[in-house]
């Protein structure tokens, strides 16, 4: 714990109270009492400095798990895809009789008499695209059958995966090539399937016909906002003189939001197409991949340049 401390500015020290939790909590198994009050004098905190932590984040625990505990996401794509049933499965197969409180927030986790299994609901597990979702132990379980729960508790090691095929209710744009047999991320097979055909058009029309095309469409932007992406574009001056920079929103830093992995690591052309031709239509010269990588909330941005990109394709 001195040694993660140390990693940090000497008025910061605030900034460790997670590193200080996880250690806790992998030591011990929970956050008591006593681990709050030790790391907030450890910080020179006021403990509710570090119960607010423990009580907000929900990889947090305030009781000890079972030897296998078990994490079921319950958020929107997950419950929608049988999530309560799957915890209901999981229940009866460990025998754990669940707390009506325990659909809570707080101290959530139930425990099977014997202590070999715990479970508890959480709310997101980063894999709203493979829902429902689950984890045993550390290790992420996704597509999960509700009627599988024996074989998984048995090889909690081997994740259990369904065909990334298209439900019978789904019609696919953006992704319809994922989950193909004969799909293949290189450009060869995008340029088979019509790949670059629609830069190939776009580099023929004017600024403005691409605007105005973007406009017709009725495209809107994925936020809370949904704004017109047309509209936005027609914000940038044809002879804008200061550099323009294209940002490529792949944040999935909220429930119901995982998405963009996909496009990014099985069509990955198909986003360098968009870039390209959103760059093209802009005048921009330089485009930034921006995404937040749920799990560990680190955040990366990579930086593409427009030339290089389309060099490359």
């Amino acid at each position: 714990m001195d040694e993660a401390i140390r990693r940090y500015p000497a008025d910061q020290r605030r900034s460790g109270a997670m590193p200080l939790l996880h250690l806790w909590q992998e030591h011990f198994g929970f956050i008591s009492d006593e681990g709050v009050q030790w790391i907030a004098a450890k910080l020179a905190l006021q403990p509710i400095n570090i119960l607010e932590l423990v009580t907000f984040y929900p990889m947090f625990r305030q009781e000890r798990a079972g030897k296998t505990h078990i994490r079921v996401c319950r958020t929107l794509s997950c419950a929608m895809a049988g999530s309560y049933e799957l915890m209901e499965n999981f229940c009866a197969t460990t025998g754990i009789e669940r707390r009506r409180h325990g659909d809570g927030m707080h101290n959530p986790i139930s425990v099977s008499t014997d202590g070999n299994y715990s479970v508890e609901f959480v709310e997101c597990l980063a894999n709203c695209g493979t829902a429902p979702v689950c984890m045993v132990g550390e290790t992420l379980h996704e597509n999960v059958d509700a009627n599988s729960i024996v074989g998984l508790l048995r090889s909690p090691q081997s994740a259990i995966r369904n065909s990334k095929s298209a439900h019978p209710l789904e019609h696919r744009l953006i992704f319809k090539n994922i989950g193909r047999d004969d799909w293949k991320v290189d450009i060869d097979t995008y340029l088979r399937n019509g790949g670059y055909e629609q830069l190939r058009k776009a580099v023929t029309m004017s600024r403005e016909q691409i605007v105005n095309e973007v406009k017709t469409s009725g495209l809107r932007g994925r936020g809370g906002a949904g704004f017109p992406c047309g509209v936005k574009w027609s914000f940038i001056k044809a002879d804008e003189k200061k550099p323009v920079y294209l940002i490529c929103n792949a944040d999935e830093s909220e429930p119901g939001t995982f998405k963009d992995r996909y496009i990014i690591h099985e069509d990955p052309h198909q986003l360098l197409e968009g870039i390209l031709i959103s760059c093209f239509a802009l005048n921009a010269r330089t485009a930034y991949i921006s995404a937040l990588i749920h799990a560990s909330n680190r955040r990366i941005s990579q930086q593409c340049s427009v030339s290089t990109c389309a060099r490359r394709s």
